[in-house]
């Protein structure tokens, strides 16, 4: 088996959740905890990550790196190395390297090219076809996010979380849309910023849970006008615990969520979500068409798409893709 070496983070951002399951499962023999200097970090969760070191600021010094690779076959590291020059110490020291890549922030920062890009969508590999490349989705860990039965479409959840109030996540939108439901419905909005609605059937809770898993413990429909992603870990994440998902009709969340509960957004275009970073396909969405779907599922038995959901984690859990995760790196 390769000795992984791993940059990771220790926040609740999407690449933070997905460290925590890629150190838990693939292993890595070190690990180098980085801060993007936006998101809170919590030491309390270093100890995720054994064989461990913090640098004392957000630029890896070459001792960092000189520790982080001694003894390892391969780097793998999330969206981006953060410092690029790595890979020349990579490759003076025999060290292959893996990028786990997000279509929007990832091409458009490409100094030198790693041995391997992982492509967790078809929309990644869509960018990375031309390079040495794998698609592997983004494993579910179905130990600590649990299938529970949802029968009825009463409760809706939305996770605006950082950016859901003016970036990608539909927050806004959303608002627009509950004041053209008619249904008589609950919805619950955790976010980690500060706004108000004055709908009384809309309840906001400032929340910024330590446990990513904590999200699907409640609820039953998961609301998600998202306007430009890969992955959108919550979309899976929620569908895995056996909710019913609400999100846009667009690539790549057609290609897995049932198709009647997807809302056709107004119109798309081409723009740069990260400034100086990739232009990307992002959708105009339309509260009207948000709220229809609202409606058409509220009250609604789901048991068959709470059913799905169950299903559709076992075939992507961590069991089921952790061999062939391994397999791509051994292969280097």
């Amino acid at each position: 088996m390769a000795k992984i070496a791993f940059i990771a983070r220790a926040d609740n951002s999407g690449l933070g959740t997905l460290s925590r399951e890629f150190a838990r499962h693939l292993k890595p023999v070190k690990v180098l905890i980085v801060q993007n200097g936006v998101y809170q970090v919590f030491p309390e969760r270093y100890s995720d990550f054994p064989n461990r070191i913090v640098p004392s600021n957000k630029t890896m010094s070459q001792e960092d790196k000189d520790w982080l690779l001694d003894g390892a076959d391969v780097l793998l590291t999330l969206e981006t190395f953060y410092d690029w020059g790595i890979i020349k110490d990579c490759r003076a020291r025999g060290v292959k390297t893996a990028l786990y890549t997000m279509f929007e922030m990832t091409r458009a920062e490409l100094p030198m090219h790693p041995d391997l890009f992982i492509c967790p969508s078809k929309l990644d590999v869509e960018y990375f076809k031309e390079y040495n490349h794998v698609f592997l989705p983004p494993p579910i860990a179905t130990d600590r996010i649990i299938w529970k039965k949802r029968e009825r479409a009463n409760h809706f959840i939305h996770v605006a979380s950082h950016g859901g109030i003016n970036l990608r996540k539909g927050t806004i939108d959303l608002l627009d849309a509950m004041k053209l439901v008619k249904s008589d419905i609950k919805m619950t909005i955790y976010t980690w910023r500060d706004f108000t609605c004055d709908d009384l059937r809309v309840e906001i809770k400032k929340v910024e849970f330590k446990n990513y898993w904590q999200l699907w413990r409640e609820g039953d429909v998961l609301v998600y006008p998202q306007g430009a992603n890969g992955i959108a870990l919550p979309v899976i994440e929620a569908m895995s615990s056996g909710m019913a998902v609400l999100t846009t009709d667009a690539f790549p969340f057609n290609e897995y969520v049932p198709k009647d509960l997807l809302f056709k957004p107004e119109r798309s275009y081409k723009t740069v979500i990260f400034t100086g970073l990739m232009e990307v396909e992002d959708y105009v969405m339309s509260p009207k068409n948000i709220a229809e779907k609202i409606d058409f599922i509220a009250g609604k038995d789901i048991t068959e798409y709470s059913e799905y959901g169950r299903k559709w984690a076992e075939e992507n859990s961590w069991d089921k893709l952790l061999p062939k995760y391994n397999e791509a790196l051994n292969s280097l």
